[in-house]
């Protein structure tokens, strides 16, 4: 697996992609923290999946709120602030991802997100309601990585090869069905990001 290259893409396109870069970068030096709050997480409202690698937290997030039922929908990557709190910076709002080993909260920090608008207080998922991550393997003679962002992803240099042996999660942000959040653990650390679902198997 390689990953060159995939900094310079960013200057060519918005901070926001820039931020996730960077993020992915740092996870190369570490293993994932003790407890590990990777999978799909769920409420009455939506679901949002999560994947850690190093000190950043990939993330996928959809769900509804108020009366008038607005749309949350994002997918990004949050970097670690301290003991289990991430934040994720976009368009100059801030929300903060806690994760316990009871739940998974979302809380705003500053600004107003532009995935979800205004009144959104937050959200919050227990872990009576999580899914772990699958183990899957390449079956594509190269699967290249994607960006952790909203649709449509963009594509890095970064790529895993036929046999190696991944752990994934199903994306929750729309328009995005044909990817996962996918780890891979190579010579230098972790690695996070998109896959296109159909370059693996999730069943060996």
């Amino acid at each position: 697996m390689t990953d060159r290259g995939g900094l310079l893409d960013c200057l060519r396109h918005s901070i926001i992609v820039c931020v996730g870069l960077l993020a992915s970068a740092q996870a190369f030096a570490q293993a994932p923290v003790t407890w590990d709050p990777s999978g799909v997480w769920s409420n009455n409202n939506g679901s949002i999946a999560l994947l850690i690698a190093g000190d950043a937290l990939s993330f996928s997030y959809q769900s509804v709120f108020g009366q008038a039922a607005h749309i949350c929908d994002v997918a990004g990557v949050a970097g670690l602030e301290h003991d289990g709190i991430y934040h994720f910076v976009e368009d100059g709002s801030t929300i903060a991802i806690i994760v316990t080993e009871k739940s998974v909260r979302l809380q705003p920090v500053s600004g107003v997100p532009s995935f979800c608008g205004a009144n959104w207080s937050g959200d919050e998922f227990p872990s009576t309601r999580r899914k772990r991550p699958q183990r899957a393997v390449v079956t594509a003679t190269r699967s290249r990585f994607f960006v952790v962002m909203s649709s449509p992803p963009m594509q890095r240099k970064g790529y895993v090869v036929r046999g190696d042996e991944l752990e994934i999660v199903p994306v929750q942000h729309s328009e995005a069905s044909q990817y996962v959040l996918a780890r891979f653990r190579g010579r230098n650390g972790w690695i996070a990001g998109m896959l296109l679902s159909q370059t693996l198997d999730r069943h060996k």
